[in-house]
């Protein structure tokens, strides 16, 4: 299981509309896609199953997945 989990593999709920997310939110539609398409690239960097797992989150931040590190462990064990 990854830090973050979706309902379903590759479908990605709330964002069928990002002009709607992004009224709820600081930021702007060309932002939420934009965030949308960082988190797809991010979440098939080492298992394309549409998760983000503790190693493509560490790698994502520090551009390393083998290394331990300390915040990524907590953050995904929440």
């Amino acid at each position: 299981m990854g830090c973050f989990q979706l309902t379903s593999r590759k479908q990605f709920p709330g964002h069928e509309d990002p002009v709607i997310l992004a009224s709820q939110t600081a930021f702007s539609v060309s932002e939420v896609e934009a965030l949308f398409e960082l988190f797809k690239s991010i979440s098939s960097s080492v298992i394309d199953d549409g998760l983000m797992n503790k190693e493509e989150f560490q790698l994502a931040l520090f551009k390393n997945r083998k290394k331990e590190n300390l915040f990524a462990k907590r953050f995904c064990s929440l």
